[in-house]
């Protein structure tokens, strides 16, 4: 059973992976997710599979002006064991994105492994 403390582990995981995101930080993004993890999902009529590296050099390629302050929230967080799914909300970049993170406990700390996104439609 999942105790306090690792809900609170896990939202700070979460927002240094916000923070990386938005604020073009890879030190941060590398903190906050796992060497081998996984970035899927629809973007630009394409599929994007990519691995942390990938991930990292798409962001720093496409934020111009890092945000230090972004709007984001969790929706949801559920631990069985070492894992956990995480459920978030955020903007990048004028967009608004759903997230399901997947987290695993290794190595003595909560690690994203994987995130799996949606890019919102926009309302007129």
């Amino acid at each position: 059973m999942s105790n306090e403390a690792d809900h609170v582990e896990i939202a700070r995981v979460v927002r240094t992976y916000v923070e990386g995101m938005c604020g073009a930080d890879p030190n941060k993004l590398r903190a906050a997710m796992h060497e081998k993890m996984s970035c899927i999902g629809h973007f630009d009529g394409g599929l994007e599979w990519d691995d942390r590296e990938a991930f990292i050099a798409g962001v720093l390629k496409a934020v111009e002006t890092p945000d230090t302050d972004p709007w984001w929230r969790i929706g949801s967080i559920s631990i069985t064991g070492d894992m956990a799914v995480v459920a978030v909300e955020d903007t990048w970049l004028g967009m608004h994105f759903n997230d399901i993170l997947t987290l695993l406990f290794h190595d003595g700390r909560w690690q994203i492994v994987a995130k799996v996104f949606h890019l919102r439609e926009t309302t007129g």
